[in-house]
Formats: structure tokens, C-alpha cells, sequence
């Protein structure tokens, strides 16, 4: 079901933009949208909850219109600002979709003129005082010393549109004496002409937006590796292994996966533990071990038949081998003159016959999911450390 879209109208309270503030809200409603405006679809009532009031309003929004002229609107002590000014910081922080419409002559006034003069004055205060909080009295006193003040536009209007105009939004001109519906409409056929090209790439935005806190995950992971290296040298091998382990989580082991075919063979733990290996003349040397790996063989020489540690080193890429007393897929990988492995426990399916007889599958699923991502991380660093 279609849902329309909710639409505030925003303005301080000036007898120049009733008129147009009306129309806009019923052409609103003809187009099918769901306009929202003070005193028309929500009430000032109860008093004091006033400006709460109009900020869920527009919290609840999609789109955010909002008319500047001369006049700013009441102030609110508590928020140190116009109440207009408050719904245009809700959105600005909630990140609506908002534009931007002023009368011709206040934009011609600031963007020709004031926002020079107050980004000036902002800029002395700054170097005298520090952060400013509010742009009110600089914008005031910039108005009273403006050859064309005038005590029919109020300063604060000045200090909303050097804070929005400081924040990236585009002003739209807009007169009095034209039409200001039919620029409106303008505006909404081209919000549904972008619309459109975003919607073709729904599936990959959602996608990007469902892989954000993987990605987020990711950069966290590779700070803190980093952090285990020292002028090129590994200064906590057992650490780095230990920080390592925690990504390597468990998987499920599938033969001949995405077709009608697909079967579930056997599954393996997260890392229990890890080892670390590295070439010292003619034998491999234990660096460090993390979890439950014991590290019992403190070196293995090159040329022993029998190490899959030594055999991974001598091989190009990655090996798997199987311990069938102690149950654990042993996953060897070189780098540089290192060789790491990582120890997994298995279930009860496998055994040395099923790990060679489904040993592309075995591997495929370890190398190629998340946890990969993590180790070959690692792998990578160990290669670039000073040999």
C-alpha cells in the first residue's frame, strides 16, 4: 500500500507568507502528500509542551519546506532561539530532506551583503573569545550598522540564515508576487526524478547499509593489528595471535552448495588455538601460541618429512591437514618467513577419509567466508615484517 509522504511546512508567523502557506498546504493535499502545518494539522495545545510539540512533528517528517522572510517568530529562552529556527535544526540533525525558500529581497540583503559583514564580525569574536554559541548579537549588531536596517525585518533572521547558510543548505529565492506553488512543484518532480535513480539501486544501497557494521568491524580489526607492530617487527606475537583468534568463528562444511545438489556435510569450531613459526637458518623456530594450542614443538628442522608445519613452508599455498587423536582440522599458511597455523575442532563426521575425499569443500568454506577476511589480513602483515 502506498503510503504518502509527510511533508512539514515551516515558517515564522508573518502575514506576508499566510497566503502562501495555504496554498501550498491544499495543493499538498491534492497531490496526495500529507502536509503537516501549525494550527492546521496539529494544535498549540498543551502550552508549555508548544515547541516539543512541533519538533516531533517534525521528527515524523520526510520532507522539511521551509519560508523565510521578515519576520524570525517568537524566541524561546530555553532553546536560545526562534521556535522556526529549533523544527530547522531537528531536521538538520535527524537528516530530513529540507529546502530552503527565501523572499527575494532578504536573500538578496544577506547574500550579497550581510553574510560577509557577520562572517567577519564571527571571525574576530573567534580570535578574542573562542567558540560562539549563537549568531543573534553579532547578527543584530551587524543589521543596526547596514545602511538599509530597518526595524520591519527582524536581526534574527539574520543569524538563521548565516547558521543555515553555514551548514550547506541552498537558499531558493522566492517572490512574493509569483507563483510560488508551481516552484514548488518544480522541486518535487525533480525529488521524484532523483528518487528514481536511487530506487534502481535499492538492493545495492540496502546491501551497503546491511554490510556497514562489518565494514565498521573490519577497519577496528586492522587498527588493532597494526598496533602489535613496532619499526617492522612483531613486538607481541602471542598477542597478535590471541586478538587474531577471537574473529575466527565456526562454519559449516557444504558439498556441491547453490544447487538442487547442495548438502550439509560436517561443521568445525571456532579457532581453539594458534601457532606461529618462524625460519631461523635451517629450521622453524616457535615464535608464540594462543588458546589451546600448547606449542610443544619449540622447532621443526626443513627438512623433516613428517611436519605439515615444514610442509606448509615448502608449499605455495595453503594447507590443510587432520588430526584424527585430538579430532582438529590444522589450517598451515606461509608468509614471508613465517608459517602460521590455526587449530579447529571438528564433529564426529570427520575423519581422515572424509577430509581427503571432501577436502576442496573443507577448504573452500574456510578461505572463503567473513573469518577468512580477518586471517588473510594478518597473513599479509607477517609477510611485510622485516626479515
Amino acid at each position: 500500500m502506498a503510503e504518502p509522504a509527510k511533508i512539514f511546512i515551516s515558517s515564522a508567523a508573518d502575514e506576508r507568507l499566510s497566503r502562501l502557506r495555504e496554498g501550498i498546504h491544499t495543493e499538498l493535499q491534492t497531490m496526495e502528500h500529507n502536509p503537516q502545518m501549525y494550527e492546521k494539522d496539529f494544535g498549540p495545545w498543551p502550552p508549555q509542551e508548544l515547541v516539543q510539540n512541533c519538533l516531533d512533528h517534525v521528527l515524523r517528517c520526510d520532507i522539511f519546506l521551509l519560508f523565510v522572510a521578515q519576520k524570525a517568530g517568537s524566541y524561546n529562552d530555553e532553546y536560545n532561539a526562534t521556535v522556526t529556527h529549533c523544527e530547522f535544526q531537528k531536521a538538520h540533525h535527524n537528516n530530513k530532506y529540507i529546502i530552503v525558500f527565501v523572499e527575494d529581497y532578504i536573500y538578496n540583503l544577506f547574500w550579497n551583503d550581510l553574510r560577509f559583514t557577520i562572517g567577519e564580525m564571527v571571525e574576530d569574536y573567534k580570535k578574542v573569545h573562542g567558540n560562539l554559541d549563537s549568531y543573534r548579537d553579532i547578527a543584530e549588531a551587524a543589521w543596526n550598522i547596514h545602511p538599509e536596517t530597518s526595524k520591519s525585518i527582524d536581526s534574527y533572521v539574520w543569524a538563521f540564515l548565516y547558521d543555515i547558510y553555514q551548514k550547506g543548505y541552498y537558499f531558493e529565492q522566492m517572490s512574493m508576487a509569483v507563483d510560488g506553488i508551481k516552484t514548488i512543484k518544480k522541486y518535487f518532480s525533480d525529488l521524484f526524478r532523483q528518487g528514481s535513480q536511487y530506487l534502481a539501486l535499492q538492493n545495492d544501497i540496502d546491501e551497503q547499509i546491511k554490510e556497514g557494521p562489518t565494514y565498521r568491524k573490519h577497519a577496528e580489526f586492522a587498527s588493532k593489528m597494526i598496533e602489535y607492530l613496532q619499526n617492522g617487527e612483531l613486538k607481541d606475537p602471542r598477542m597478535f595471535l590471541e586478538y587474531l583468534q577471537r574473529f575466527l568463528k565456526k562454519g559449516t562444511v557444504y558439498n556441491k552448495p547453490g544447487t538442487v545438489f547442495e548438502k550439509t556435510l560436517g561443521e568445525y569450531e571456532s579457532c581453539s588455538g594458534s601457532t606461529l613459526y618462524k625460519k631461523d637458518d635451517r629450521q622453524l623456530r616457535l615464535i608464540a601460541a594462543s588458546g589451546m594450542a600448547s606449542g610443544d614443538n619449540e622447532f621443526y628442522n626443513l627438512d623433516d618429512p613428517y611436519s605439515f608445519v615444514v610442509q606448509a613452508f615448502n608449499s605455495s599455498n595453503p594447507e590443510l591437514f587432520f588430526g584424527e587423536e585430538k579430532r582438529q582440522f590444522y589450517l598451515a599458511l606461509k608468509s614471508g618467513n613465517y608459517v602460521i597455523c590455526f587449530h579447529y575442532p571438528v564433529d564426529s563426521f570427520w575423519t581422515e577419509e572424509n577430509v581427503q575425499l571432501f577436502k576442496v569443500d573443507i577448504m573452500r568454506d574456510i578461505m572463503e567466508t567473513e573469518p577468512a577476511l580477518f586471517r588473510d589480513f594478518a597473513i599479509r602483515l607477517l609477510g611485510g615484517i622485516k626479515q
